[in-house]
């Protein structure tokens, strides 16, 4: 009889065992960083399945007539449960194009499935080499670029993280010109990339990309590429991998242009990229309120009803997105029970739709519209209702909190 035992067909390799242990330890927090990072679309994904004799295959999910209501089911458990990796059914991808045609990431498959093919180890170091061009040509674009060894025997993904959401078309574009010299690396098939089409019709669902971690069909899991000196390993496995990629900084999307050096094929002969302005290892986020700090709020009067904006609230963002992204946080969006009531059916993710076309129309700057459970991970929240309290650096805190609680009550019950 089977084991149950978690991974239990590691047991006879004790190094992939301790591999696949660590990605566990850490999938709550990989689960936090996909959910703001990867997670264009929450309400599709694919999903690896097993069918009779072992097969494994992939399916989109939801079924189409669920997909028409578009609940939120890319959550931070499933998300956690790709992350742990138990079986190969809990591997999931996600999609690179958001509902609103828009981009938080790019990707390059350089993929090798078949080992077995006869110019293997041909493919391969071509694969790998491509990969390398392609790294160092965004790192000079100012991007921190993450090159995941992907399956073990030649294939390679490339992925970059954007700053805030970019234009499907800008983003496309882009990772098109990257991978234009794919001939002259001597791939034998063009490469397919992330977003994967430049436009995309209502209802429109291209392919996805399967996210790190446990490989569905192969007894491997991701190994990131190693562009730090102070490392020693070439590759990157477990731990160290892991919090390489959740310390990766997204970068602004450059404007499209045509590159003369797309001669240059290998590593060896591309020139040093220029020094550039140094870059904060990690950019701030501040959450801002909607209704009441930048738009007149009268009372709750239905998802489509918006007040205009506040007198100097623009302003007011733009200078703040000098200093920090901003992420949108508005009870509108919530997913406590009765909120879908309150918003006449609407999911969280139609009433976000719905949010982002009044910052769009107003023309606010924003990084995301925060959807989920619990706060984001940001570093201030700007609230017309907050109140701060911080006890470890005020022994009055309590008691100065309790007293603005009370009064901001009596307000409310005479408003």
């Amino acid at each position: 009889m089977a084991s149950t035992a978690p991974y239990a067909e590691f047991f006879d390799n004790k190094h992939l065992l301790w591999i696949a242990q660590e990605w566990r330890d850490y999938s709550s927090e990989l689960a936090e960083w996909a959910l703001e990072r990867l997670a264009n679309r929450r309400d599709v994904w694919s999903q690896y399945t097993v069918k009779r004799g072992g097969e494994i295959g992939v399916v989109m999910l939801p079924i189409t007539e669920r997909r028409k209501k578009g609940a939120i089911m890319v959550t931070f458990d499933k998300l956690k449960r790709h992350f742990t990796g138990l079986k190969p059914e809990h591997i999931i991808g996600l999609h690179s194009i958001s509902d609103h045609s828009t981009c938080k990431w790019f990707a390059v498959d350089i993929d090798l499935h078949d080992e077995s093919i006869m110019n293997a180890d041909e493919v391969a170091e071509a694969n790998f080499n491509a990969a390398m061009v392609w790294a160092e040509r965004v790192r000079a674009d100012g991007f921190d670029p993450l090159v995941f060894d992907s399956n073990g025997v030649g294939g390679y993904h490339l992925w970059c993280l954007l700053d805030k959401e970019y234009p499907l078309a800008d983003t496309f574009d882009y990772a098109d010109l990257l991978r234009s010299d794919w001939e002259e690396l001597a791939l034998p098939r063009k490469p397919e990339i992330f977003p994967p089409k430049r436009e995309v019709k209502e209802g429109d669902l291209p392919y996805t990309l399967r996210l790190p971690g446990r490989h569905p069909r192969r007894p491997y899991y991701t190994r990131v590429r190693n562009f730090d000196p102070a490392l020693e390993n070439e590759w990157l496995e477990g731990g160290e991998a892991i919090e390489t990629m959740m310390a990766t900084k997204p970068a602004k999307l450059p404007r499209s242009k045509k590159r003369p050096e797309l001669e240059e094929t290998t590593p060896v002969k591309r020139k040093p990229a220029a020094k550039k302005k140094k870059v904060p290892l990690k950019r701030r986020r501040v959450c801002v309120d909607l209704d009441g700090v930048l738009a007149e709020y009268d009372g709750w009067k239905g998802p489509d009803h918006f007040g205009k904006p506040l007198p100097g609230a623009l302003t007011f963002c733009k200078k703040l997105a000098e200093i920090a992204d901003i992420v949108v946080f508005t009870s509108r969006c919530s997913d406590d029970p009765g909120a879908r009531e309150e918003a006449g059916g609407l999911s969280p993710g139609q009433v976000r739709i719905k949010v982002i076309d009044w910052l769009e129309k107003h023309k606010f700057p924003f990084t995301d519209v925060y959807i989920g459970h619990g706060k984001p991970r940001v570093d201030a929240f700007i609230d017309d209702r907050g109140i701060a309290c911080r006890p470890q650096s005020d022994p009055k805190a309590f008691a100065t909190a309790l007293a603005d609680t009370k009064a901001l009550l009596k307000k409310g019950a005479k408003d």
